[in-house]
């Protein structure tokens, strides 16, 4: 999910999502509703090509970091 989130941070698509955080297309479609729903991602719709893109919300950039800072906990960093 912090992988998703990450990619999300420029405003992605689901296609460069799946391949950036290395899922396969049924995995991304179940982390996007869990994240989208938990209000950790935003639905998108770009006014210039009209495709859907997912923006990580303020929630979404608390995990980042929590997540972050446990990992250099866990790492002893």
């Amino acid at each position: 999910m912090a992988d998703i989130l990450e990619v999300a941070m420029d405003e992605a698509i689901r296609t460069h999502i799946m391949y950036k955080a290395n899922l396969s297309h049924r995995q991304l479609l179940v982390y996007l509703n869990r994240l989208v729903e938990g209000d950790f991602l935003a639905v998108v719709t770009d006014s210039v090509d009209g495709r859907t893109r997912y923006r990580v919300t303020e929630k979404g950039i608390q995990f980042l970091k929590e997540y972050a800072r446990l990992n250099r906990l866990l790492s002893g960093r």
